[in-house]
Formats: structure tokens, sequence, C-alpha cells
């Protein structure tokens, strides 16, 4: 009974070293694959293999993280229920089955699933963006095959199932246009004016580095009862804009203060 009693517990305990040995080898194998990733999807093209910029950098890296984390998991749960003398194999045949039958009948997951293959092969958006879709709008936080998640300025997170998403708009991409109108009244010195305008707009532009190029004085564009409008605009970092039409408009008004250019008044009716 004794000896019966030393087997058992022996095998129990070789069992046991074998399945810590086989969740430790899939950590470490995770580990390891996830250094290689980090690794191979940089953000600067000093001598490496491949060059990405860091938003689509990030995307794919957490992406190819997500795959590998799953499939390794798949495996050591296989090699698990090996050490309990379970056929896997039948196991591996009817998930093929039961996947093939939930493929059939779950469209709307294929439809998720084929629309984020495109989302990232396209690179309509990447992990960072600024984005609205539909009535959401707000900072990309991840993107999975299935959805994409996303984080207002309020601090609510959205998951959007990609089979949902119909039209995308990016904030993040290329350069934003910062435009200020400006009323003047019709007894001001217009060239006085339009000169005080090149002049705020020469220091916006060397102050302020969210400015990609100079702001432009595009002149009067429209005639109202009260006054004349002017425009300004400038080419601005993405989601930056805001800030610089708040920069031109307050050295305007201090250049229009020193200088007695009148603003319009409005008048009210008796």
């Amino acid at each position: 009974m004794d000896i019966l009693s030393s087997d058992f517990l022996l095998f129990i305990g070789n069992k046991a070293l074998r399945i810590c040995l086989i969740l430790a080898a899939a950590a470490l194998v995770l580990r390891f694959l996830r250094d290689v990733v980090s690794r191979l999807f940089v953000t600067r093209p000093s001598g490496k293999i491949f060059y990405f910029d860091e938003r689509r950098a990030r995307t794919l890296s957490i992406l190819l993280q997500s795959i590998m984390r799953y499939v390794i998991y798949f495996i050591a749960i296989i090699l698990v229920l090996q050490e309990f003398s379970i056929d896997t194999t039948s196991i591996v045949a009817g998930a093929g089955i039961l996947g093939l039958a939930i493929g059939v009948g779950a469209q709307s997951l294929i439809k998720d699933l084929i629309t984020g293959f495109f989302v990232i092969l396209e690179d309509q958006y990447a992990v960072g963006d600024y984005i609205a879709s539909g009535d959401m709008t707000g900072t990309v936080e991840e993107i999975g095959f299935r959805v994409t998640k996303l984080r207002d300025a309020n601090g609510v997170l959205h998951i959007i199932p990609h089979g949902l998403i119909t039209k995308i708009t990016n904030y993040t991409r290329g350069h934003m246009v910062a435009a200020v109108t400006v009323p003047v009244a019709y007894e001001a010195d217009l060239s006085k004016v339009l000169e005080l305008f090149a002049e705020a707009c020469r220091q916006v532009g060397s102050a302020m580095p969210e400015v990609i190029d100079e702001p432009k004085v595009v002149g009067v564009v429209e005639f109202q009862p009260g006054g004349l409008v002017a425009k300004i605009v400038a080419k601005t970092v993405p989601l930056e804009q805001g800030k610089v039409e708040a920069a031109l408009r307050y050295r305007i008004k201090i250049l229009f203060d020193e200088n007695g250019i009148p603003m319009p008044t409005v008048r009210q009716n008796s």
C-alpha cells in the first residue's frame, strides 16, 4: 500500500512538474516573441529591416502580439491535455468543425474580421489617431481583427465592431488648417489693417511650433452692414488648429489696440 502510494505521489509530482514546465515554456516563448515583434516594427530607419511610423508600428505590434498570445495559449492547453492522456486530435478536429459551423451562422463576425483586415491593410487609422466614426469620436487605443477600442474626450471607452464601421474621419493624418475671420470697421485704414495682419502672422508663425507654414492673409472675404470681414489661414499640425486660431486672434487684438484700429460696432435698432 505504501509502495502504491509512493508511486502515485511520484506520478502526480511528475505530471505537475511537466505541466509547470509547459506553462513556463509558453510564458518564455510568448515573452521572446513579444520582444521580437517590438524590435521588428521599429520607428526609426537606422539600418533596420522594416520601418514604420510610430502609430502604425504600435498598431501592428499590438495586433501581432494578440494573435501570438492566443496561438500559444491554444498550444499550451493541448500539451497540458496530452499530459493527462486525452486524445487532442479529436479536440482539434472538433474545434475545426465547430469553427466552420459558427462561421456559416455568424455572418456579422465574418464581416467584422474582413473589415478589420482591410482597416489594417489600408492603414485607414492607427493606434493613437484621433478619429470619428458615426456619432463617436476619440483616440484609438487598440485595433484588433474584430473590434476597435476608441476612448473619447470624457474618458469613455467605446468598443466598435468593424462590421459597423461605414465611414471614418481621421483628424491626425496630414496637416490641419486654422482659419480666422476678423471683422473690421469700414472707417479703418484697410492698408494698415492688412499690414497688422501680416505682422500677426509673422509673430505667431515664428513663435508656435504647431504652425507648419507661416499664416497667410487671404484678404477681405465679405462685406457686412457693420463692417467688412478679413480672413487669415495657416497650416498646422493635427489637432492644434484651435490653439493657433486663438493665438492669431490674441495678436490681432493686441496690434489693433496698439495702433488704434476700431472694431465694428453693433447698432441697436430703436
